[in-house]
């Protein structure tokens, strides 16, 4: 009969940690002490909990003679415990100890998902925390390494934690169960072996309770953990704006990082060492230029104090635009002209030509709305700029190329640079430009700061809302942008406004439509 403190032990952890809740359970059982003890509590707890137990058993490969034993044994067990029972093998010897865990979970998942069990179970036992504990210290691990095996991540459960070896030996023992055991436990060329044979026995001398303490550490380190957690994620949740983290609210020191590493591991599903964390945190200092760090798992972009993560095989949903194989996010991919369908044309921004004007009709533009116009300014548009009348008749939009040039002289280049316009909106400008290809206006970029686009990644509009342009007959004298066109309009100008619609998602490209 199994101890009663034992089963209070486990069954205290289960309902503090919600371990076990009633259903089918993975119960993975390599035949050694502490997995066949797990199950043997498991069977005894299943009625009392309304668990329904699955035994997965997964060969490694590593001994042939005795898994073929090892298999038999466990199989025996399992029907004993009235489990039904799975057996898996790698497809070939694997060559390190990560690789066969990762092989091991990856079957232990599989059977999991097959039976629909809410869970795995695995053995790990207060002595594994303990040495988890002290393997990570001597890395060089940081909060989380001291928190070390958690009762439950990632549909993993470690009801045995709160038991040790001497526990698990015990219940095997009134079972009248021998279990089987592994050579290689005791070979000290592995890390973990040879601090529970060499390091923990010496420990041991100085508290006979060293896996009580050291597991104490790693509870006291995993309660620091999860509140740290929960800051980073608020002050994430604070700096979000759209598919980006602005760096001025986030701000800096020890809670930043932590929300930037947070953030990239939901970004890629990859957690980062110190040493990427550190060069993370050296490019989130940064808030001139723009530039691309890559990390394992995908690519950091910095577009001024703007950050976002880039997940690199594949692509991911991210704000209101679709990360394609640049990596850049927004845009249509449409190519060509869609035809004339109810008045209305479409066009992808990044790869049409000239989209020329038509009189009083609006277009649309990657979500820039520019209507030319002789007469007085639709509601809601906004003046951005004036061009002669003689100007206007050869007036088109386009996107950027490379070498243009802004009508006064200069490069256009230059213009965007000061304005701040992030490098990966540049190329979803619409630009006005005249017969000669010269570029007159850019839409959002006035008196030197970009109040449309840039302004709107600054978070100053509402979601969904896009800026756009207008054109209209008289302007307001000395009309300018960013010195493209100076001095007063002519008094038969037209003038370039902007004003904010909403567009849907599908929306996106350049569009003629009625007005």
């Amino acid at each position: 009969m199994i101890p009663r403190r034992t089963l209070r032990l486990v069954r205290e952890l289960a309902h503090a940690h919600g371990l076990l809740p009633p259903g089918p359970l993975v119960v993975a059982v390599s035949g050694g002490t502490d997995s066949t003890a797990l199950l043997l509590i498991l069977a005894a707890l299943r009625d009392e909990l309304g668990l329904v137990l699955h035994v997965a058993h997964f060969d490694h490969r590593a001994r042939p003679r005795a898994a073929v034993r090892d298999l038999a044994a466990v199989a025996a067990l399992a029907e004993r415990c009235g489990a039904t029972f799975r057996a898996g093998r790698a497809d070939a010897a694997l060559a390190s100890e990560d690789a066969a865990r990762r092989a091991r979970y990856a079957f232990l998942r599989r059977a999991a998902a097959a039976c629909g069990a809410s869970g795995i179970a695995t053995g790990h036992t207060r002595d594994d925390q303990a040495e988890t504990v002290l393997l990570h210290l001597t890395r060089g691990s940081g909060l989380t390494g001291l928190a070390a095996m958690r009762p439950s991540r990632d549909g993993v459960v470690r009801p045995l934690l709160t038991l040790g070896r001497v526990d698990t030996a015990a219940v095997c023992g009134v079972a009248g169960v021998t279990p089987r055991e592994d050579p290689s436990n005791r070979s000290l060329a592995f890390a973990r072996n040879r601090i529970r044979h060499r390091v923990l026995p010496e420990l041991g001398r100085l508290n006979p309770r060293v896996a009580e303490a050291l597991a104490r550490v790693a509870d006291a380190a995993a309660g620091d953990e999860d509140a740290l957690e929960s800051a980073a994620r608020d002050l994430l949740l604070a700096a979000r704006v759209g598919d980006a983290i602005d760096l001025d609210r986030l701000g800096s020191g020890t809670l930043a990082l932590r929300a930037l590493a947070q953030a990239w591991w939901v970004a890629t599903g990859t957690t980062l060492g110190s040493r990427h964390r550190a060069a993370l945190a050296a490019e989130a200092a940064r808030r001139t230029g723009s530039a691309a760090l890559a990390l394992p798992g995908g690519q950091v972009v910095r577009e001024y104090a703007r950050l976002r993560f880039v997940r690199s095989a594949g692509g991911r949903r991210a704000g209101s635009g679709e990360c394609d194989g640049s990596g850049e996010f927004g845009g249509s991919s449409e190519s060509e002209e869609a035809g004339e369908a109810g008045g209305a044309r479409r066009v992808a921004p990044r790869l049409a030509g000239v989209v020329p004007f038509v009189r009083d009709v609006p277009l649309d533009w990657g979500g820039w709305r520019l209507i030319l116009t002789s007469s007085g300014p639709p509601a809601g548009f906004t003046t951005i700029g004036t061009v002669p009348g003689a100007v206007a008749a050869g007036l088109g939009v386009r996107a950027r190329r490379p070498g243009d040039r802004i009508a006064r002289g200069g490069k256009l280049q230059d213009l965007l640079t000061d304005a701040k316009v992030p490098v990966r909106l540049r190329s979803t400008l619409p630009l006005i430009i005249d017969a000669a290809g010269r570029v007159r206006l850019v839409p959002g970029i006035h008196g030197g700061i970009d109040r449309g686009i840039h302004g709107g990644l600054q978070g100053g509009r509402p979601p969904g809302e896009v800026p756009s342009v207008a054109v209209h007959a008289r302007p307001p004298l000395g009309t300018s942008v960013l010195g493209i066109i100076r001095g007063p309009s002519p008094l038969h100008g037209l003038a370039l406004t902007t004003r904010r619609v909403l567009v849907p998602p599908h929306a996106r490209g350049a569009q003629h439509e009625p007005r």
